[in-house]
């Protein structure tokens, strides 16, 4: 039944919304009802997405006044439309964006409708994690209601392979070095990671590294300048000494900066690599994609020990991307209906349709009740059993992080040192976002 629901919205979205890129339909149709334009870093032809799917169809139902025409984009093409949209000042009426850096090209451009003005009451916050209301603008403004915690490191090992090859996985970092001449010698990568887009290895390993080696505390004094900190100290310096130390080894499989996400998944998945280094929420594609024998071998591991470090155990996570509201739109019964597609979306009925495709929702379900596939069910282990420290570009400005991750991937390829990155990124941090 779900597939079905599914397959139906995909095909009433191709047939019925593909509009919106031309923008030939109004905001309003003649029989009344209410048109929500809608920009989505959401691919609905994904597995991983058919939670989405079922949502969007369930929200038809019950709402037939209220219409969603979506266009929908992923990774760097949906940013760099939507950067050029709030450029232009033209952005849509709903969209998704991260309450934090990552979307700060809308989200601190006046553009976006402060929730907390209306319609965030304290009733409707008690309804969620309390990890969900970290304020979100410099001002205390919350541009979204995240509708899950998402989770930006793993490392996804296959224990079949491990068994064959007589090997444990690693307590330490130390151990998991050695491991990578008895895994090549045996035909297989150590890691699998795809880092082609500027972005990854900030987000599902850098981010991790500066946790164990700084604290959730050094990184924010780094970020702000406070306490004299800064990204030339030893925790920033030993992570980027890390990330060129596991590349020089042959920790990663050849080709990881020319490599996808989705390449290096199925890499891993085809037992070519005993590991991945990907986010948590990767668990959903996984339990549609994989068969029984491959889900029962993955385990979810984090990050081995690290020697000095000062943080252990940990993963690193953010609260997800959310539905905004344009700014233009306050006051207005359009606002009121894109409230009211908020609410189902990240409330009690689309996060009990979430929960049912394995999402962990950050809206308060009991999800005992809940019979969640295999690799979800370890994901939701698995964020109760790591303390979760901060993912570095959901802290830093994009322009920055940006800039910093190409420098990551040319060092992996042999150009440039730790410490001229580590200098070069500071003297950026402190001429723009201190």
């Amino acid at each position: 039944m779900k597939k079905l629901i599914a397959l139906i919205l995909i095909v009433s979205l191709v047939a019925g919304t593909g509009l919106f890129a031309s923008g030939t339909k109004e905001s309003a149709s003649s029989d009344g009802k209410i048109v929500l334009k809608a920009y989505m870093q959401i691919d609905p032809t994904l597995s991983q997405y058919a939670g989405h799917n079922a949502i969007m169809a369930a929200f038809a139902e019950k709402y037939p006044d209220i219409v969603i025409d979506p266009e929908y984009a992923s990774g760097e093409a949906f940013h760099q439309k939507f950067q050029a949209m709030a450029a232009s000042k033209q952005i849509p009426d709903i969209f998704t964006c991260y309450g934090g850096a990552r979307s700060a090209y809308v989200n601190e451009t006046g553009q976006v409708l402060d929730l907390g003005k209306q319609y965030l009451t304290d009733e409707v916050k008690a309804r969620y994690s309390s990890a969900t209301w970290a304020a979100q603008g410099k001002n205390g403004e919350y541009w979204i209601i995240p509708p899950s915690l998402a989770v930006c490191h793993t490392v996804y090992a296959n224990h079949d392979l491990l068994d064959k090859l007589g090997l444990e996985f690693p307590k330490t970092y130390g151990q998991w070095l050695e491991q990578i001449p008895v895994i090549r010698a045996a035909g297989y990568y150590p890691v699998s990671m795809g880092n082609k887009d500027p972005w990854v290895v900030n987000s599902w390993l850098l981010s991790l590294l500066v946790d164990r080696l700084g604290g959730p505390n050094w990184f924010m004094d780094a970020a702000t300048g406070r306490n004299g900190a800064s990204f030339t100290d030893e925790p920033f310096v030993k992570s980027l000494e890390m990330i060129k130390e596991m590349t020089d080894k042959g920790m990663f499989s050849p080709g990881v900066n020319q490599m996808s996400n989705t390449e290096a998944d199925q890499e891993f998945y085809q037992g070519k690599s005993v590991y991945l280094i990907d986010a948590g929420w990767r668990t959903s594609g996984m339990d549609s994609d994989l068969p029984d024998s491959m889900k029962n071998a993955i385990q979810m591991h984090v990050f081995p020990h690290i020697e000095g470090e000062v943080t252990s155990n940990t993963s690193t996570a953010t609260v997800s991307e959310g539905f905004g509201i344009a700014a233009k739109l306050e006051g207005t019964a359009k606002a009121d209906a894109a409230w009211k597609f908020i609410q189902f979306y990240n409330g009690a009925e689309g996060a009990a349709i979430r929960a049912s495709y394995g999402e962990v929702p950050s809206y308060k379900l009991d999800l005992s009740k809940v019979d969640l596939k295999p690799m979800q069910a370890k994901y939701a282990a698995f964020q109760a059993e790591h303390p979760m420290g901060y993912v570095f570009d959901a802290v830093m400005g994009a322009e920055g992080v940006n800039m910093l991750n190409t420098d990551i991937q040319a060092m992996m390829l042999g150009n440039g040192s730790p410490k001229a990155i580590a200098e070069k990124y500071e003297k950026f941090v402190a001429a723009n976002e201190r």
